[in-house]
This record gives C-alpha cells, structure tokens and sequence, in this order.
C-alpha cells in the first residue's frame, strides 16, 4: 500500500493552548505602523536577558512577561491566547514561534536568513564556491487554531574567497549593488557593498567616530582583528534598512545563488547536491524533527507528516494526450514528431550566422555544413521546410577569426544586420563564444532590431553522436521564433483563455511581463509584452487593462467571438486589485478566475513504497483553495521533483479544475523536447519580463506569435 507525505507537520498543540505576553505599543508617526515596533523588538531583548520577543505591526509579543523597557513604552498589555479569527494576532505567533526556535538553536546551528545551517554536516567546495545544507522551517497557524510547520531541506553558495582577498588581487572586480555576506557570527548577516573606503582600519571613521580596529577592541571582538593592522582597507557597506556601515573585508564574502553558477560549475555541484527522492526525504525528517525538539512550545507526531493526517486531498491526474501533424495523437512528443510531425506543416526563412572561428577551420567547416544539411532534412521530414538565406554567405572571409570575442562585438554587429533580415537567425559557435556573445548579439539583433534568434553551441558530437533528440530539440527552437505550434492539446481545458502575468526586477527595475495562451487547446495564438514599469510587486491597473485587451481582441482575431472565461495565472502572490478587474471585464460581460503559482514553495511530498520514498508525476495534494502539484518525475541523478503550488483566489472554477489545467499547460512548451513542470503561461510570462528588463527583446516587436524568450 502506497502512503502520501509531505514536508508539513502538524503541531499537537492549538493556538488556543498557547498563552502569549502581547503588547501593544504607540504610534508617533503612521507611516510607521510596519517599522516601529520592529525597531524596538531588539532592544528588549537586549534589556530582558535575550529573551525571545517578536513583532508585527503595532504588536509585540513573547512567552514570557517583558519586564524592561528602557526608554520605550506600551499602551496594553495582554496574557492569553490570540484570536485565531484576526490575521495580525495569527502572524505574531507564527514569527514568536520561528524566533524561539531560533534562539533555541544557539548551539549547532547558524542562522543564514530564514534558514537553519546545519553545523553537524560539513560544508562541501566545488572551485571557489563553498555549499552549505539548511533547513527551511516555517510556522503557519490556520483560523481554526491547527499550527503547521513546513520545512526542506535546501543548500546555501558562497564564494570561498573573502573580500580582502578581492582587494589583494583585483579590487575592480569589486562594483556596487554586489550582495555580500558575513558568515562568521551565529547568524549571517547580508549587505550590499558599496565602495572602498578613503581610509583605513587604524584611522577614524566618520560613522563610528573612531578607529575600526578601535570598535573592536571595545567590543572585546579581538578574533576579528586577527591579522588586520592600521592599514588595513576599509568598505562599506549597506544593510537592508539603508544604513551605511564600515567593515573589514576579511570579515565579508560575496554571495552567490546556483542560478549564477557557470554550467561547468553547475555539473560539478550538481554531484554533490542532487540527492534522489529517497535520500532527500530520509535527510529531511531526520534534520527537521531533530531541530524541532530543541524547542519546548510545541510537540509533533510523526506520523502528522502524511497528507491525509494534514488534511488534505490526495489526487492523480493522467497526462494529457496530444495532437501533432495529421491528426496523430499519442502523450509523448517524440513519439508525436517522429511518427507525423508537427500540428501545423510550413515553411520558415532562416539564416546561419557561424562563427568564424568554426568557419577558419576546415574540419569544423566540414562538420558544420553536414550539421545543417542534416537539420534541414529532419527538419523537412516534420512537415516544415527551411528556405535558408545566401545573405550570410557575403561575409565569409570578411570576419575576423576571433569576431565573437571582441570586445566592441555590439558595433560590429550592426555593420552585418542587413545580411540576416527576415529570417530566423541561427547562431552557431563555440560554447566558448557562445557564452560569450550570447547577450551582445540578443540585444543587438533581438532588442535593437527586432530579428529572431535560436543559438546553437557546436561540437563534433553533434554530427558523430546524430542525436534525433539534440536535432528536435534544437529545431524546435527554431519553429518557436517563427511562431509555428508543433503540438496542440487533443481535450479542451476548462477555460478559454489563459494569460500569464509576472513582474521581473533587474538591478532594481520593475516589468510586467505576458504571454498569451489562447484557445482550450493550448496553442499560443498571441504573445505579446506589456512593456510597463511596475511600482513594485504589483501590476498596475492600467497594465492590467491593457492586458485584458490585448487578450480579448487577439482571441477575436482568431475566433470571431470573445471568449467565454480568462484565467489568470500571477507568478506569485496576488498583490492586484480583483475588485478592478472584476468590474472591468464585467464590461465585456466575460467571467474570470485569478490564480497564483508559487514556483518555489519549499515543500516536498513522496510516496513511499516498498520501503522507499518515491515521488510520482500528476500528483497533488488539496486543501481548501490551495494545491500542490508534483508534475515532473527526473531521474533521480536530476534529483527529487520541485513541486508547484496552486492558489485559488477567486470563484468559479473547481480547485481540481484549476489545477487539471496547469499540468496540462505544462506540457506545452513547445520550444523544448524536455517537460518542465511549469505552466507555460508563468514559465514565458517569467522569461518574457526578464528579457525585456535586460534589453533582449525589442519593446515594439512584431513576431506575436514567436516565443524570442526562448
């Protein structure tokens, strides 16, 4: 018999069980409603002996009675337990109940943001990268009284070089906005680094008003000084409320996140990191339960960690079946495209841009001109024939070998535009040079002149290896920038039209980005970005009118008609205003459903089966308005599925349904031979926003029903 877990407990204890001292203090300044007490939180505990306090609004509580106060005050003062009915009270016990923890932990762990670093497994390097395993832990407590806690078991980069060592060898690799780290108090405390100071450790600094090797030694911190002498540099640096401070750079590392991490570097972390269903699970429970008994608030059953014991549903949903070239259906694409080839046969212009450095080389020339007579007769064989371009042809020999390294490549680039006009341009190079000129021809070619481009990192295995699936893939990228649907959905969804809605931040900036997929099939019949700056989180009414009417009249185009029902899907927390957009396309008399997708919800769910934890695709577990969708099953050298987390926000629509429609929309990504497990309306909404943030696609762009994100 199969038995469903996850990685949430529940306590045994309800809110109601659980007295709390809950304070509440003035406020001078309303502005203020979300800082002030915040800024007193940790005085207290300074004042009454470490105890633990915590803060949320106006509120600040603890478990035990805040004798000391110094100069701040409170207007009420309350023993007993919240009232599970108001959101606020619920908060304040989910973050005393975190920061007891926290304080409990003193000993075996340090803190690393919200995450408990586990001191009794040993950090693991790769090159300059150090890796640290953590625990997630979150509180939750429901209105019902039920207290939650969910956890998983994630790992924490760094770069194994301090910034001294920066300093030492190269400062200008050193610039502004870098998000640094001091990781060597009990907890690790992030900053952003803003320059070199003018002075040095033995001489006096304007925010400390004396020496920094001085502060030290008044604090009694003379393990921090330990090879720092007068004239030692100095930086600064900038905490996360805005206050600038003086540091020594030994005491600093620059961070780093495994999205940054070169690909080679990804391999090689990956070995140590990627741990099987089976491993990860078995790792998680033994971590998580070890850290909650350190704490004496709440106790947990172990067996509170299966879905059912949680409340919630457990459901399996089927892969969809789809539709390729002459009416074929089958749930496996390579087995759709092989046997009849793509849903809509045609034609498309391309063009090849080869790196000189390929085209110098006789070999490499040889290999490369078999590669793309293979691929335009694989490419004919799934129903769409490459017309390619003699344009290119002009520029060999007139390139020199090293073109893609140069550094003024943007200038060049523009001298050669005209060669690759109205064709899909597929760039082929070195991985080397590839990485290399990525962005530089994106902007130039994408952002500046509005051409498609698909890259294609050359090696001899492509033609030795004759990977069918290497060639699909890549072709498929192709079709993706020439707008051609290579597969559509043989059933109909529940609604008639989805639109994906992100907001991406690059260095500060906001953009709200959209792709439309229009039709119960799946097929994308319009993408098109909304080009906005976002004040923030939230999508602006006026972009979400906009929206709305780049959907319904691109849905009339295709139909003649408006469509019966929009879904919503938001990259994360919903922060719009409904009530808008509810009136708002009531005027076009057409009901809607908003949806959040959580793409990161730290949470896991397993099976476990003949004594083992397995994790199976289509499963998901349901509470209420909120599921969780496990919608990939890798291979467990990939490491244990992500899961995806679901939040009805408006009626209408079942949960089930909902969630039927996202698996089924994550089997179409039409770009790729490889499943994600991502709808594809967040998953290009995401990549849409984030390349109109950096320049890489052209704001007015005229491909809209291309996919240049890809």
């Amino acid at each position: 018999m199969n038995h469903y877990y996850f990685s949430e407990c529940k306590a045994n204890e309800k809110a109601s069980d659980i007295a709390i001292h809950l304070y509440t203090v003035p406020l001078s300044n309303p502005h203020e409603k979300y800082s002030y007490a915040h800024s007193i939180a940790y005085e207290l505990r300074k004042l009454n002996s470490y105890i633990t306090v915590a803060a949320h609004g106006q509120y600040i509580a603890s478990f035990e009675e805040i004798c000391h106060w110094g100069d701040h005050r409170y207007i009420r003062h309350e023993h007993r337990p919240i009232q599970c009915s108001l959101p606020m009270e619920r908060t304040i016990l989910e973050k005393l109940l975190k920061k007891e923890l926290e304080n409990r932990c003193k000993s075996g762990y340090k803190m690393d943001n919200d995450l408990f670093r586990l001191a009794n497994e040993q950090s693991m390097h790769v090159g300059e990268i150090s890796i640290h395993p953590v625990i997630y832990i979150s509180f939750s407590v429901e209105e019902n009284g039920d207290i939650f806690v969910g956890f998983d078991y994630q790992h924490r980069f760094e770069y194994r070089k301090t910034l001294q060592d920066f300093i030492d060898t190269d400062p200008s690799l050193l610039k502004e906005g870098m998000e640094v780290v001091d990781p060597f108090n009990r907890r690790a405390y992030y900053y952003t680094f803003v320059e070199i100071a003018d002075y040095t450790a033995g001489q006096k600094s304007p925010f400390l008003q004396q020496s920094v090797i001085d502060y030290y030694l008044e604090k009694n911190e003379l393990w921090k000084l330990k090879g720092v002498h007068e004239k030692t540099p100095v930086v600064h640096v900038k905490s996360r409320d805005g206050h600038l401070l003086p540091y020594l750079p030994h005491l600093l590392k620059l961070t780093c996140s495994y999205e940054q991490l070169p690909p080679l570097m990804t391999k090689k972390v990956n070995r140590l990191i990627k741990l099987s269903p089976h491993e990860k699970m078995s790792k998680l429970y033994t971590e998580t339960f070890r850290l909650l008994g350190q704490q004496q608030v709440l106790t947990f059953q172990k067996e509170n960690v299966r879905a059912v014991n949680l409340g919630y549903d457990v459901n399996e949903l089927d892969s969809p079946i789809m539709v390729f070239g002459q009416g074929y259906k089958t749930n496996e694409i390579y087995r759709g495209l092989k046997q009849s080839g793509v849903y809509e046969p045609s034609s498309v212009a391309i063009s090849f841009f080869v790196d000189p450095e390929l085209n110098y080389d006789l070999q490499k020339r040889k290999e490369v001109g078999y590669f793309v007579k293979k691929l335009e007769s694989m490419s004919e064989a799934l129903g769409v024939k490459l017309n390619i371009s003699d344009q290119p042809r002009q520029l060999y020999g007139q390139l020199p070998k090293d073109f893609f390294k140069q550094d003024n490549l943007s200038y060049h680039l523009k001298s050669i535009t005209d060669q690759f006009r109205g064709t899909v341009v597929v760039v082929i190079g070195t991985e080397e040079n590839i990485d290399r000129a990525y962005v530089t021809i994106k902007k130039e070619f994408g952002g500046k002149e509005d051409l498609m481009t698909q890259f294609v990192g050359f090696t001899s295995s492509l033609v030795t290896e004759n990977n069918i699936f290497h060639y699909y893939n890549i072709l498929l990228g192709i079709y993706a920038k020439a707008g051609i649907q290579p597969w559509i959905l043989a059933s109909p969804m529940h609604s008639d039209c989805f639109i994906g809605l992100d907001v991406s931040h690059e260095h500060g900036k906001h953009a709200s980005g959209i792709i439309q997929v229009i039709g119960r099939d799946g097929k994308i019949i319009k993408q098109k970005s909304v080009v906005t700056a976002e004040a923030g989180e939230t999508i602006a009414n006026s972009t979400m009118e906009e929206i709305v009417n780049e959907s319904i009249y691109g849905y009339e185009q295709i139909y003649g008609a408006k469509p019966r029902h929009i879904t919503f899907h938001r990259d994360g927390v919903c922060r719009e205003d409904l009530e808008f957009l509810q009136a708002y396309l009531r005027s076009f008399q057409i009901p809607f459903g908003f949806v959040e997708i959580i793409k990161k919800p730290r949470r896991r769910m397993a099976i476990y089966s003949n004594k083992k934890w397995v994790t199976k695709q289509g499963v998901y577990y349901s509470k209420g308005n909120t599921a969780y969708l496990c919608a990939t099953d890798p291979k467990e050298f990939v490491g244990m599925a992500q899961l995806v987390k679901i939040v009805k926000k408006t009626n209408g629509l079942s949960v089930h349904e909902i969630v039927s429609d996202v698996y089924k929309l994550s089997f179409m990504h039409i770009h790729s031979m490889l499943k994600t497990r991502l709808p594809i309306t967040i998953h290009y909404a995401d990549l849409s926003s984030t390349f109109h943030n950096r320049g890489l696609i052209h704001p007015r762009s005229q491909h809209e029903r291309a996919l240049p994100f890809v």
